[in-house]
């Protein structure tokens, strides 16, 4: 007997196969895949989410916030006011610059002022949005809707193991049945582990789109199942942790003095005390001095963008210069040099040097599954 996928399985029964469109653009194994859409407006550029009707602009926000300014509180933490004031008003600026989708975590107390910054522009602004607490997908699901009026992107983490689990499918199931119901325009999953994105691609119907830790560190023969086989299907690629989670702001000689990590003890290439190979920074600064007004994180992230399967680069942006350099980096993706390239080879060199120590154990899943 013939094993079947569950997505496979469904799509075959007639009862209970996902809309025309959808299923016709998974027909057989055999049709090409089609390329990645997109267009440009006002210095943004654009791209096509998957099979969805939705295109989010190639840098987005992320939902990460300034740890500078969080307080703690009954369901996580939310921001001070002057905290809450500087965030709101870098996401403004992000949207005149026309980006178009912002990541929003409940647990960081976002939802409401996130609310309240789209009222005026609902229909140009996509809420993404992913399960925070251990709540009932589709009690989540209509808390949102109710307060942004729809959900555009819906998600939940699933994390590592060998298949996604029973509790996957049944959550699976229900955010599908409110995609159908037009609660939610596109559904997905965020995980750090290959074999979780194979099995996703394998076992969830009606996938919209993965997000996934991308970034040039790992830009070898990472992904090398999962990333064929997405882009065949046609998935929305959105790329999370593209500077490593900032760390890579410890490499860069040229580095904003004000830009930081996202936790001040998360350093690129980490080891105690030890300090870089010499002719690997010197290298790298070469590079960045034949473009004087560039930072090696705007070359990582142009790199990012400069992959045409990826529908989105989410960086956390916590001060308004990382806002305008990240945009700037977008501008000038088209243009990334051989130089540049061998900088950034460079720099995967000197982590495969650092073996396992290039990053604290709290973000070592950068890492644990993608060395050749």
């Amino acid at each position: 007997m013939t094993d079947f996928s569950r997505r496979a399985f469904l799509l075959q029964s007639p009862g209970l196969a996902l809309s025309a469109g959808v299923a016709g653009s998974y027909a057989t194994a055999a049709d090409p895949p089609e390329p990645i859409q997109e267009y440009s407006r006002g210095g943004m550029v654009y791209r096509r989410l998957g099979h969805s009707d939705l295109y989010v602009s190639l840098l987005s926000f992320g939902s990460h916030t300034n740890a500078a300014f969080k307080r703690r509180d009954k369901h996580g933490s939310d921001l001070t006011e002057k905290g809450q004031a500087l965030r709101d008003r870098r996401i403004a600026k992000a949207f005149d610059l026309g980006v178009n989708m912002v990541d929003t975590y409940e647990n960081a107390g976002q939802w409401n002022p996130m609310a309240r910054l789209v009222r005026t522009r609902r229909d140009k602004v996509l809420v993404s949005i992913c399960r925070q607490f251990p709540d009932f997908v589709g009690r989540n699901i209509e808390a949102a809707a109710r307060l942004f009026g729809h959900v555009d992107l819906y998600r939940i983490y699933v994390g590592d193991g060998p298949a996604v689990s029973e509790r996957t499918l049944e959550d699976w199931d229900v955010m599908r049945k409110a995609k159908t119901a037009g609660t939610v325009r596109a559904i997905g999953i965020s995980t750090h582990s290959e074999r979780m994105m194979l099995s996703a691609l394998e076992e969830l119907e009606g996938l919209d789109y993965i997000m996934f830790p991308y970034n040039f560190i790992h830009a070898r023969a990472d992904y090398s199942q999962f990333l064929p086989t997405a882009v065949k299907e046609v998935i929305g690629l959105i790329a999370i942790k593209p500077l490593a989670a900032g760390s890579i702001v410890k490499l860069d000689p040229r580095a904003h003095p004000e830009s930081k990590a996202e936790n001040p003890q998360t350093q690129l290439y980490r080891e105690r005390n030890r300090a870089m190979l010499p002719a690997v920074v010197a290298k790298l600064t070469r590079s960045l001095n034949r473009l004087p007004d560039e930072t090696l994180c705007q070359a990582a992230l142009r790199f990012v963008y400069a992959r045409s399967f990826i529908t989105s680069a989410m960086p956390g942006m916590f001060q308004e210069h990382e806002l305008t350099q990240n945009y700037d980096a977008l501008k000038r993706h088209v243009e990334l040099s051989q130089d540049e390239r061998a900088a950034l080879d460079a720099a995967r060199t000197l982590s495969t040097v650092y073996g396992q120590n290039w990053l604290p154990p709290h973000y070592r899943w950068l890492d644990e599954r993608w060395r050749v």
